[in-house]
C-alpha cells in the first residue's frame, strides 16, 4: 500500500498533532527515521480503521518527545535515537530497545561509522527502594530453549511491585540489510525475522514490492489458507505451553500431540514445518494439488476437533482455571494506552483485527468473526486463541471450497515513495515500511507486534507474584527475534 495521505509537520508541534489525531480515534502504527541531508526524516504512520495517514517531520539532532503526549510512541523514540541519533527531548526513559551498544555512531546511519571502542550500555536498576523490596534479575540465559531476554523485577516478597524488560540480544540488522535496489528478493531475510512468523513477515514484504499489482485470485486464497494455518500453529503453541507452565501434564503433553501432527501436515503439503519459502512477491510459490487439498482439508478438521479438546481439558479442570483466571490483568485503558495489538489487545477489551478492517488478499471474500474477551486475563488470553482456532479452520475450508483454477503469481512493479505493507499476524498487526527512491530501498521499517507489546507486559505483570510470571509471559505469547530487528 502507498501511503499517499501524507502531512508535513514542524518539529515543534509534532507531538501536539498526533495527540490530536490520537484523540480522533487514531493510533500509532510505526515510528521510524530516514536518513536525509542534514538531519533525518520523521517518519509516523497512524491507522484508524482502513484509514492510514503518514506525518513527516524534517529534524536535525532533536525534537519534543511525542511520548510526553502520547505514551504509545515510547518504544518507538527509544529505537530511533539508538539508531538514529535523534534525540525525543524529554522522553525520560531512553533505555535501549533493540540494540545496546554504544559507540562512535548509530547502525541506521547512512554515513561509515566507527565501531573501535563501543562499549555495551550496562543494565539499568529499578528504581524502587524500601525495607524488604528486592530486585530479581533474570535471564537474559534461560534454563530452556527460550530466546535471550532479560527481566527485572521488584519485588516484596512474592508480589511484583515493578517489572523492567531489557531485549536487543538478537539484534541482527535486518532492516540494514533490506536496503539497496528493489529487484533484489529479500524474501529469505523477510522469513527469518521471526521464524515462526515467517508467512506473515514475507506476505508485509511482498505487498510493498508487489505495488497496486492485482495478485491472482488463486494465489490470494493459497496465501489465506498458509497465513492461517501459520495462526493456528503459533495458537496451539501458546495454549500447550500454558498448560505446561501451570502443570497440567495431560494436557500439555495432548496440545503438543495436536500440534506436532499440524507440523508434518504444514511439511507434506508445503514443503516446510512452519512454511518457509511458499510466499513470493506476486503470488505464492507451491500451487496445491487436488490431493493436496484433500490432504488440507483432513488437517484443518483434525487440528480444529483437537483443539476444542484441549479446551475442554482446561476448563474441565478447577484449579487450572482458579490458575488461570484473574492472572495477569491488562486492562482495557492500559491495553489502548500502549498501543497493544492482535489477540493480548482482543482479550482486553480493544477490538481490531487487520483481516477485517483491511482486508488484503482474499479475506475481503470471506467471513469470519472478530473473536474478543472483555477480562485482559491469562484465561481470557487462552479463550481467545482457541476461539481462533475454529475462525481459522473456518477460513480455511472456505478457501477450500471455493479454490478456482488460474495462474499462482504475475508481474509487479514495485513503486517509488512511502509504502507500507499491514497483515494480521498470529500475535497481531504487523506493519513493514518501506521510503523508495529512484529503485532502491533507502530505508526499510520492520514493526513486529511483539515491539509494541513487550511494554504491556510489564503492566500485566502488576500486583502478580513472581511465579506467575512465566504464565503470564507464555500468554502474551511474544517474539524476542521480532522485537530485535
Amino acid at each position: 500500500m502507498i501511503v499517499t495521505d501524507s502531512t508535513s509537520c514542524d518539529p515543534a508541534l509534532l507531538a501536539q498533532y498526533v495527540k490530536t489525531h490520537c484523540d480522533e480515534g487514531w493510533r500509532i502504527i510505526s515510528m521510524f527515521a530516514s536518513e536525509s541531508s542534514p538531519g533525518a526524516t520523521l517518519n509516523v504512520l497512524l491507522r484508524r480503521g482502513g484509514e492510514i495517514m503518514g506525518i513527516t517531520s524534517d529534524v536535525i539532532d532533536s525534537y519534543p518527545a511525542v511520548t510526553v503526549q502520547v505514551p504509545a510512541a515510547s518504544v518507538f523514540e527509544r529505537a530511533i535515537y539508538e539508531m538514529n541519533d535523534l534525540h525525543p527531548e524529554g522522553h525520560g526513559h531512553l533505555v535501549p530497545a533493540i540494540y545496546w551498544r554504544k559507540g562512535d555512531g548509530h547502525p541506521l546511519q547512512k554515513e561509515p561509522y566507527s565501531t573501535v571502542n563501543e562499549i555495551r550500555i550496562p543494565i539499568p536498576c529499578n528504581l524502587i527502594r524500601g525495607t524488604g523490596v528486592f530486585e530479581i534479575p533474570v535471564g537474559p540465559v534461560h534454563a530452556g530453549v527460550i530466546e535471550p531476554g532479560h527481566f527485572r523485577f521488584s519485588a516484596a516478597g512474592e508480589p511484583i511491585l515493578h517489572l523492567s524488560v531489557h531485549l536487543g540480544y538478537t539484534h541482527k540488522g535486518i532492516e540494514k540489510l533490506m536496503e539497496g535496489p528493489v529487484s533484489r528478493n529479500r524474501i529469505h531475510l523477510a522469513e527469518r525475522i521471526s521464524g515462526d512468523n515467517a508467512v506473515a513477515h514475507s506476505l508485509a514484504y511482498a505487498h510493498i514490492m508487489e505495488g497496486n499489482a492485482k495478485i491472482p485470485e488463486r494465489a490470494c486464497r493459497i496465501r489465506v489458507i498458509l497465513s492461517e494455518m501459520e495462526r493456528i500453529h503459533n495458537h496451539l503453541d501458546v495454549i500447550a505451553g500454558l498448560c505446561t507452565d501451570s502443570a497440567l501434564s495431560v494436557a500439555a503433553s495432548y496440545g503438543s500431540e495436536v500440534r506436532e501432527e499440524f507440523l508434518r501436515a504444514n511439511r507434506k503439503i508445503f514443503g516446510n514445518r512452519l512454511l518457509m519459502g511458499n510466499i513470493v512477491p506476486g503470488g505464492v510459490r507451491k500451487d496445491l494439488s487436488g490431493e493436496d487439498l484433500s490432504e488440507l482439508e483432513s488437517a484443518v478438521m483434525r487440528v480444529g476437533f483437537g483443539a476444542k479438546k484441549l479446551d475442554n481439558y482446561i476448563r474441565r479442570t478447577p484449579s487450572e482455571v482458579d490458575r488461570l483466571e484473574t492472572t495477569g490483568i491488562l486492562s482495557t485503558e492500559n491495553a489502548l494506552r500502549y498501543g497493544t495489538v492482535g489477540v493480548i489487545a482482543r482479550a482486553s477489551g480493544a477490538i481490531s483485527d487487520v483481516r477485517a478492517e483491511m482486508p488484503y488478499d482474499a479475506y475481503g471474500a470471506l467471513s469470519f468473526n472478530l473473536v474478543h474477551r472483555k477480562n485482559g486475563d491469562v484465561m481470557s488470553r487462552g479463550a481467545v486463541r482457541v476461539d481462533e482456532i475454529a475462525e481459522s479452520v473456518s477460513l480455511i475450508l472456505q478457501c477450500i471450497s471455493r479454490m478456482g483454477e488460474g495462474e499462482i503469481r504475475t508481474d509487479f512493479e514495485t513503486p517509488d515513495g512511502l509504502s507500507c505493507g499491514i497483515v494480521e499476524s498470529p500475535r497481531g498487526e504487523l506493519v513493514h515500511s518501506a521510503d523508495i527512491r529512484d529503485g532502491e530501498i533507502w530505508r526499510y521499517n520492520i514493526r513486529d507486534p511483539s515491539f509494541v507489546n513487550w511494554p504491556s507486559l510489564e503492566a500485566a505483570v502488576m500486583n502478580n507474584i513472581v511465579p506467575d510470571f512465566p504464565l503470564i509471559n507464555k500468554s502474551f505469547g511474544l517474539s524476542y527475534s521480532g522485537n530485535d530487528v
